[in-house]
């Protein structure tokens, strides 16, 4: 069995998408799937090998005074199929990390008819319309160029291109049984394997003594506003909060924007970390704080990447969603606290005695790092997917 993984937007330095993308690709080798990478990127000018399973694939720029973003792409999917056509033989398969329909891609997928599983991380266009707060409608033209580009465009070509694409595929990967059920109506075979991650990659956290202050941790894992990510609802809350018996302290990691957190002084924003320093770092926090409003992207459920690296480092945590690695699994329960997915104020009362609960436990962090292991790793999420082309085969 031979997979080609199809991902379009690639660079010389991973970001997080990537990093999955990549750690995906060794898992599947690691259960033996033949998966081979092809990352193609307008940072190198010829094929270029970066990893043992991956190759950069370089394709032209386009360079368009106005709307530069929809020839880019139209330029990035003719060059990404004139590739693989070159390549592929008639039983393999193509895996592809969704990048957003097109006629052209509908193109692709029609010449390609069974044999592209696309994976799916959201209900597409609430996707897009979630980030409007970034991209607002305005009578200047930057702002009515914007709102084209990153709004109209983007849904116009879901509306009118998804379910003809959909219908070309062999099937498609959803992240969570919510988006599978948005995706079941557009594709007749939708998997449900959520996120997963690389555990071995991150270090065992030193779980700190509880004294007189409680430090939290955010991870902020998106480059740009995300709303649903309610670090406002976790201020608001905090806000309110009567630090009786504990001093609270927030701490917030990632790529701010300007203007996008409020000031605290309870509050220390520390940017991006390597990797070592966030080693450093969840060895001296007690708790970590993972989306608390997606339901400002009108969902209920998700796999949140932050969420199993807090598991993974043996960090307990407040969640405000359901997680379909966490149903029903008493060992996840433990360590975890689910909260409700709305707007309300959170009550710390209740996240105080979940901590001194967790904390009593010693051994707590090597107990989440072995459930990460068992249920959490891309060896066991990259399994479930040779299970389900075995079977479809």
């Amino acid at each position: 069995m031979k997979l080609y993984y199809i991902f379009l937007s690639a660079g010389l330095k991973s970001d997080g998408v990537q990093k999955k993308v990549i750690a995906q690709i060794n898992a599947l080798n690691n259960t033996g799937v033949i998966c081979h990478g092809l990352f193609f990127t307008n940072e190198v000018q010829e094929k270029t090998k970066l990893q043992e399973f991956i190759d950069l694939i370089p394709y032209p720029q386009t360079n368009k005074k106005y709307f530069n973003i929809i020839f880019q792409k139209k330029v990035l999917i003719r060059s990404a199929f004139n590739f693989v056509k070159t390549i592929l033989k008639e039983e393999e398969l193509i895996y592809l990390r969704y990048p957003g329909v097109t006629f052209e891609l509908y193109k692709w997928t029609k010449n390609f008819k069974n044999r592209i599983i696309s994976e799916h991380q959201a209900k597409e266009i609430d996707e897009i319309k979630s980030s409007k707060n970034e991209h607002p409608f305005g009578f200047k033209p930057s702002k009515l160029i914007s709102y084209f580009l990153y709004q109209l465009w983007p849904i116009f070509n879901e509306r009118i291109w998804h379910n003809k694409y959909s219908k070309m595929l062999y099937a498609k990967v959803a992240v969570t049984e919510e988006i599978a059920i948005y995706h079941k109506k557009k594709c007749r075979n939708v998997w449900v394997i959520p996120n997963g991650i690389e555990v071995s990659q991150y270090k065992v956290r030193s779980a700190p003594l509880i004294s007189n202050s409680i430090k939290i941790l955010f991870l902020k894992g998106t480059s740009g506003l995300a709303p649903w990510n309610g670090i406002d609802r976790l201020i608001y809350s905090l806000d309110k909060f009567n630090q009786r018996k504990y001093k609270i302290e927030l701490i917030i990691c990632g790529n701010i924007i300007p203007n996008e957190i409020p000031e605290r002084e309870y509050l220390t924003k520390m940017g991006y970390l390597e990797s070592s320093d966030l080693d450093l770092l969840f060895s001296n926090v007690h708790i970590g704080f993972s989306t608390l409003c997606l339901y400002r992207k009108k969902l209920n459920e998700a796999a949140v990447l932050k969420a199993r690296e807090y598991f993974a480092r043996g960090l307990p945590f407040v969640y405000g969603y359901n997680d379909p690695d966490f149903k029903e699994r008493d060992s996840s329960n433990l360590f975890t606290l689910n909260i409700p997915n709305d707007n309300s104020l959170i009550d710390f009362d209740n996240v105080i005695n979940f901590i001194e609960k967790v904390y009593s436990d010693n051994n707590h962090q090597n107990k989440m790092r072995q459930f990460a292991e068992e249920n959490l790793d891309w060896n066991v999420k990259m399994n479930q997917l040779k299970m389900k082309l075995l079977l479809k085969n």
